[in-house]
């Protein structure tokens, strides 16, 4: 890859992903009201689209302890999720690094679960919140989930890449 190319992307890379630690710090700002309140309103928005396929409305459907009980993995989904995307950033920026991909994995490990210890850590002082170990097990498995798509991604795009530059005769190769 052109050096100068190389460098833009690492920027772009290395500003999304603060950006995206930004996302995480405001979420986790929220207070406890507020946070399940974002919470109610993500679960009524699947409600709504449940009704909407299937004529049933989940909320009357089901005990009002099944209905935690699904806002409760919701919440431990969105972690997950949260975490992912910030994975992929990361590997994103790991990439234009020269460095062998078990050490991507490694440090892009690290530095999710070192962020969501961070994270629970900040949740400690916002009133409504707590900070659960547990849940920094789950953010950082949606970032191993995150590291593994990047890597998908990643041979995807180094397959085709590698083809159009064979095609166009930028590389040559005896194997085809």
């Amino acid at each position: 890859m052109n050096p100068m190319v190389k460098k833009r992307l690492r920027i772009i890379a290395i500003l999304t992903t603060i950006i995206w630690m930004g996302v995480i710090f405001l979420f986790s700002a929220d207070n406890g009201v507020e946070s399940h309140e974002l919470s109610d309103k993500c679960l009524k928005f699947i409600n709504q689209s449940i009704l909407v396929f299937t004529g049933k409305n989940l909320e009357l459907s089901i005990s009002p302890e099944h209905y935690a009980m699904i806002e409760f993995y919701l919440r431990k989904m969105a972690h997950m999720f949260i975490y992912l995307i910030l994975s992929i950033n990361i590997m994103i920026v790991l990439f234009t690094f020269n460095m062998n991909i078990s050490s991507r994995i490694l440090l892009t490990t690290i530095i999710c679960f070192g962020y969501a210890i961070t994270d629970e850590f900040h949740q400690s002082f916002v009133g409504g919140r707590s900070a659960r170990f547990l849940d920094c097990l789950i953010d950082t498995g949606g970032a191993i989930i995150g590291v593994f798509i990047s890597l998908i991604l990643y041979c995807i795009l180094y397959t085709i890449m590698t083809k159009y530059q064979k095609k166009t005769g930028i590389v040559t190769s005896k194997y085809k």
